[in-house]
């Protein structure tokens, strides 16, 4: 039998049931995938969790051939398979291949009565999209001849907590899927004979729209979006919060926001963005310079930087967990009168102790910690002072003594500039343009979670790691330096 020209895959098929094009363009126009260093960072994350998955497992047989040696993973499965093993009868990413569909499994185990099918996702819990991974994996071994009998889904169990170094026992929680996987296996074979065809066939003509970001985010849509006619300048997807409203606005004929009349807008934020969106004069309401001005002194305009591991790496820390690295905090003991005070650790051991006892210190005598998106903040520190149950009144007066912006700019403020967005790097530009983000090596929060990762990594040399501390500093302080410009924005 003659091979197929493009063989399918399981991630191949999940990318052909979301978009027809994204399928295509994986084939036929690689060049063209963007993956961003943040969605990279997961997979290497999720790539932690699936090897540390085995061991917990209880170990087995790995398939040493790589996802670019097909053939070799598939004789070396064959091998395994056909070897009456009794020591342990599990394998780990074996291959099998049925109707021009080949897949990888995480993890399977031999049993006469018949085999289970293991597959792994560092998430913490069952996803729809889940389901569909393991009936494309079920569909392939079955039509390779083997009885697959249990499906089960391995995720990360949000309850763990890293007592020991080294011991992550429970960490992954097993779902039995076998009903929903089952029910879905009559559908694979017309979604497989129609992918096929996908990609034998030339490109497929689809618009842009939510399938671009779900259930995941595309990798080409930089891509499709050069090669789409450009849309207004202020579309009506850029009303707040708008959803599925947005879209019936378009069904309806409108696609610029600033030809929408304000009868069609229910909402009084909606009725607010359209109209600086159609006038260009921005909205500032007569309360917000005097409840900016009436904020207490001495003030602490804080911010935090924070990552999360899937695998925790400090004792204590649950997976997923939000840690603080990092903090910035200007200190303006009077009106225009200013210190500051910051800390960071990129030595890649657990600092949250150390950032506790700077922290308490820095803001010491503030009678008004100033941020932009409380919730943040002050989750960090309630978590904080559960972990460190000494410091615990001095962290929940920090909170206590919290004022946040981004409510204040919520209902006070508006720029045709903002587009949409309250962010802090959205108001900034329209209120102090001079302070712009994008002249920075870091500019944004994901930046700052790969430089951290990138700081903290062992392989990485000491002035590239001198480099990312600069720069993770500088963008920390920029943050709170933008809140310092946004409290005082409207000063006589």
């Amino acid at each position: 039998m003659t091979p197929p020209r493009h063989w399918l895959s399981k991630s191949r098929i999940q990318s052909g049931r979301q978009c027809h094009k994204r399928l295509w363009l994986e084939i036929h126009q690689r060049d063209a995938l963007q993956w961003s260093g943040a969605a990279q960072a997961r997979l290497d994350e999720g790539t932690r969790f699936g090897d540390l998955a085995r061991d917990l497992l209880g170990g087995g047989h790995l398939i040493a051939a790589d996802h670019l040696h097909a053939d070799e993973a598939l004789a070396q499965t064959n091998a395994l398979l056909g070897d009456a093993r009794t020591d342990n009868p599990r394998l780990f990413e074996p291959a099998f291949a049925h109707n021009g569909v080949r897949v990888r499994v995480d993890a399977f185990e031999c049993d006469p009565a018949g085999d289970a099918l293991i597959e792994i996702k560092s998430t913490t819990s069952v996803k729809e999209e889940h389901l569909w991974d393991c009936a494309i994996q079920t569909w392939v071994a079955r039509g390779a001849g083997r009885r697959v009998a249990r499906i089960q889904l391995g995720h990360v169990d949000s309850s763990f907590v890293y007592r020991l170094p080294g011991d992550y026992t429970g960490l992954l929680s097993l779902v039995d899927i076998t009903r929903h996987v089952d029910a879905l296996q009559p559908k694979i074979r017309g979604i497989v004979d129609t992918l096929k065809r996908v990609v034998q066939d030339t490109q497929p003509a689809i618009a842009r729209g939510e399938h671009c970001t779900t259930p995941y985010g595309c990798p080409f849509q930089s891509h499709c979006s050069a090669g789409e006619p450009p849309g207004p300048e202020y579309p009506v997807t850029l009303l707040p919060r708008a959803g599925k409203f947005a879209g019936r606005l378009a069904d309806a004929g409108y696609t610029d926001l600033r030809d929408v009349p304000d009868a069609a807008l229910l909402s009084p934020t909606h009725q607010r963005v359209a109209e600086v969106t159609r006038t260009g004069k921005t909205y500032v309401s007569p309360e917000l310079p005097a409840l900016l001005a009436d904020i207490p002194y001495p003030r602490a305009y804080l911010d935090f930087e924070s990552i999360a591991f899937v695998v925790p790496r400090w004792l204590g820390t649950r997976p997923f967990q939000q840690l603080p690295f990092q903090f910035s905090c200007h200190m303006e003991l009077q009106p225009g009168v200013f210190a500051h005070q910051e800390f960071l650790d990129v030595s890649g051991n657990s600092c949250l102790q150390a950032f506790v006892e700077a922290l308490i210190p820095a803001v010491d005598g503030a009678a008004s910690i100033i941020v932009y998106n409380q919730a943040f903040e002050a989750t960090r520190l309630r978590e904080l002072a559960e972990m460190f149950p000494q410091h615990a009144d001095a962290l929940n007066a920090i909170v206590a003594r919290m004022v946040d912006l981004l409510p204040l700019y919520r209902k006070h403020y508006y720029h045709r500039d903002q587009r949409g967005s309250w962010s802090i790097k959205s108001v900034l530009p329209t209120v102090a343009s001079e302070l712009d983000y994008a002249q920075l090596d870091v500019a944004g929060g994901e930046d700052a979670q790969m430089a951290y990762l990138r700081a903290i990594d062992p392989a990485t040399d000491a002035l590239e790691r001198e480099r990312l501390r600069e720069g993770l500093l500088a963008y920390c302080h920029r943050d709170t330096w933008a809140m310092v410009r946004l409290a005082h924005a409207f000063d006589d």
